[in-house]
């Protein structure tokens, strides 16, 4: 018995350290306020040399099954906003041909872009999660290098919850319009 106490013990200390051990590769703030919630660092990754991506949760959200998430990338290259858009929208057309939900809309401000689209995934012809992103694109210079940083809000309902949430998208949309062009994010590299 006293084997199994210190077993789990050790595997419980071990996931504390392991769920406080994110790398936070560049600084916006944390947590990040947007549309009246606050989004605290979870998870982040360097999935390439010049890619960094940093994902925040409201308290008491999961990754695994989350309500609302905020998600932070920076890519270093020379590319513009317009062509990230135009290759998740050719993303999206491609989905288009197996996820019936799937739809977008593309709005642009001074070479700035937002990116809003809704996807579905389903079992047996029954929906059982629905996604709207709102993504927000602009080109910036980060420690003298050309950045595209990628902000994005994502919210999903699940189950008996799909059909209200769907209903509500409508009303929320200026709000996810206003909170992202006024978020101002500004990433900042310690050492990039």
């Amino acid at each position: 018995m006293k084997a199994i106490i210190t077993l789990i013990t050790f595997l419980l200390c071990s996931l504390g350290l392991n769920a406080q051990a994110v790398t936070e590769y560049f600084n916006v703030g944390n947590p990040i306020k947007y549309c009246g919630t606050k989004y605290s660092l979870v998870w982040s990754a360097q999935p390439q040399e010049n890619y960094f991506v940093q994902e925040y949760l409201p308290k008491g959200e999961s990754l695994e099954r989350y309500n609302q998430m905020f998600t932070v990338s920076v890519l270093f290259w020379d590319r513009t906003p317009l062509e990230a858009v135009q290759a998740k929208v050719a993303e999206l057309e491609q989905r288009k041909k197996t996820d019936p939900i799937t739809n977008y809309l593309v709005a642009e401000n001074n070479g700035e872009y937002i990116l809003e689209f809704i996807v579905s995934d389903s079992n047996d012809g029954e929906m059982n999660t629905v996604e709207v992103d709102v993504h927000y694109y602009k080109q910036m210079t980060i420690n003298g290098r050309n950045a595209s940083v990628l902000s994005f809000y994502s919210c999903r309902a699940y189950g008996d919850d799909i059909m209200p949430f769907m209903q509500s998208i409508p009303e929320k949309r200026n709000a996810w319009y206003e909170g992202m062009s006024n978020l101002k994010l500004n990433p900042k590299f310690s050492n990039k």
